[in-house]
This record gives C-alpha cells, structure tokens and sequence, in this order.
C-alpha cells in the first residue's frame, strides 16, 4: 500500500513539473523569420518583435541595423518576451527603386 502511494504521488509531480513547463520551451524547434534588424532587435513582418540572443550569430546579426533579414534559429520565451538564438541569417537585397532611370 505505501509502495502504490509513493508511486502515485511521483506520477502527480511528473504530471504538475510538465504542466508547469512553458510550452514554449517544449516546443522551441528551428524556424525561419523575416523581417528587419533594430536596435531592439527583429521586428518580423507580421509585426512580432524578437530580442537576439547574445551570441556569435546575434553578434553578426546586429550589425545590420536598419536592413531586412531571413534568419533561422530557435525562438523560446524568456520573461515574457520572444528571443530567438540565431544560427544563420541572410541579408536581403534592397528592392530596384521604380522611376530611378537614368536617360
């Protein structure tokens, strides 16, 4: 009887410790984004903003202010806010201005 209460009450905290995990951590995969690099980090085109993880990458990354990227790594929350560890980026080429001929 008291081996199938301990066993009972170790599946109760198993089920509580993955209840209490952040999705977010469970189901943090490599995705791709695209958007552009400010000083508070990537504003995505669909307008979600994503502070860059102090690595190499995110490094590199941030020295393209002002640009539009395609990065790809893992995005997980940290204290409310989205941070993606970014593990490659291109950046993208500026779009032809229209009417800029030259005769």
């Amino acid at each position: 009887m008291k081996r199938n209460k301990r066993i009972l009450a170790i599946g109760i905290c198993a089920l509580l410790l993955v209840a209490l995990t952040p999705a977010t951590a469970l189901l943090a995969g490599k995705m791709t984004i695209q958007g552009k690099v400010s000083e508070e980090g990537i504003v995505a085109d669909d307008g979600q903003v994503y502070a860059v993880a102090d690595n190499e990458k995110g490094h590199e990354l941030m020295g393209h202010a002002n640009k539009r990227v395609r990065i790809t790594g893992t995005v997980e929350e940290r204290e409310g806010k989205k941070v993606i560890t970014v593990t490659g980026f291109k950046v993208a080429k500026p779009a032809p201005v229209i009417g800029d001929e030259q005769d």
